[in-house]
């Protein structure tokens, strides 16, 4: 007997315990391992660093490709580096013997000082002096000097001895736009200002006409990729690359480099409209440059004229063409439905 009512309470509280459990399914922790048990010998997941850009001066290609990746495109320039094009990031790198000597970078997700894009110009003044002239330590003697209209548009910030920060700021909104980091041997190489020296200016490339076409071709490519990120930043559409207009613009640059004019006219009356000829729109507009030292530099002076202004950032345009021979540079517009 004792064994019979031992087997039938054993039933009962079996039967029980199923009734919890079944009339109960939001109180499932009775029967569930705790929580401490089951995650108790687990890491947590360590998030990746992101470099700042300033935190790639002098780094090494290696690091750069480890960190980041191949490029999407590799463009010869005009001045011994090589530049590394990364267009998720907003930003290119110019490498030379396996060094970052210098960065470009439109990219507004970084807020790491000294500056970011987006900073007004008020704001980075006052907690930085914009030297009007810049002294740099090479062997000879050399001095940048800055116009009111170069503090205005395009300041220097020194970073150390052999860095320096050159910003791009949009005079119409007065935030920074763009940021070039550049070591000081290489902004010499550019001369982007009045240079007043003592000893010996650098060695320019000796470039012959198939070195030209290289670098013509990458900045073509740079300009289109710079005018877009400038147009989504304000709100504008993307524009398509349109091969028979680059060759119209490409015609137009070296028409001026030839004979040493710069006129939206070439000296035999034709202009847009003619050179244009047979392609199809709705509405066309041109924007020229010439003598500015690479991409970067003739795009921010479209953007702080304002006639170019207003053509690079017109939301009627759907097609670009992009003609670059040596320092001349055109960009034709197309409204095409």
């Amino acid at each position: 007997m004792k064994k019979l009512a031992a087997v039938f309470f054993l039933i009962f509280l079996v039967l029980i315990s199923w009734r919890l459990f079944f009339d109960n399914p939001s109180e499932p922790t009775s029967i569930e391992p705790p929580v401490e048990e089951t995650f108790a010998t687990e890491e947590p997941e360590k998030v990746k660093e992101t470099k700042s850009i300033f935190d790639w001066k002098g780094a090494s290609s290696n690091e750069l490709e480890s960190d980041w990746g191949e490029p999407d495109r590799k463009d010869p320039s005009g001045y011994g580096y090589v530049w590394w094009i990364y267009d998720d990031e907003l930003s290119q790198m110019a490498i030379k013997d396996n060094k970052v000597v210098s960065v470009v970078s439109f990219s507004s997700e970084q807020r790491e000082k000294p500056v970011y894009i987006g900073q007004s110009y008020q704001e980075i003044s006052t907690s930085y002096k914009l030297p009007q002239s810049l002294r740099i330590e090479q062997v000879g003697n050399y001095t940048f000097e800055l116009t009111e209209q170069d503090l205005k548009e395009r300041p220097l910030l020194p970073l150390d001895k052999n860095w320096t920060a050159q910003l791009y700021f949009d005079v119409v909104t007065e935030k920074l736009s763009a940021i070039r980091l550049v070591r000081n041997d290489i902004l010499l190489k550019l001369q982007p200002y009045k240079v007043i020296y003592r000893g010996q200016l650098p060695m320019r490339e000796n470039l012959d006409r198939s070195d030209w076409k290289r670098i013509e071709t990458g900045m073509e490519q740079q300009i289109l990729t710079m005018t877009n990120y400038l147009r989504i930043r304000h709100g504008e559409n993307r524009l398509m690359e349109h091969k028979e207009a680059a060759a119209v613009a490409f015609l137009h640059s070296k028409d001026m480099n030839d004979h040493n004019y710069f006129s939206h006219y070439s000296p035999d009356g034709r202009g847009l409209k003619e050179r244009l000829g047979d392609i199809s729109y709705v509405e066309a507009g041109e924007n020229i440059a010439a003598q500015y030292i690479d991409a970067t530099a003739a795009v921010h002076g479209w953007l702080n004229s304002q006639n170019h202004r207003e053509a690079l950032l017109d939301k009627s345009y759907t097609h670009i063409g992009i003609g670059v021979h040596q320092r001349y540079y055109t960009q034709n517009f197309l409204s095409i439905p």
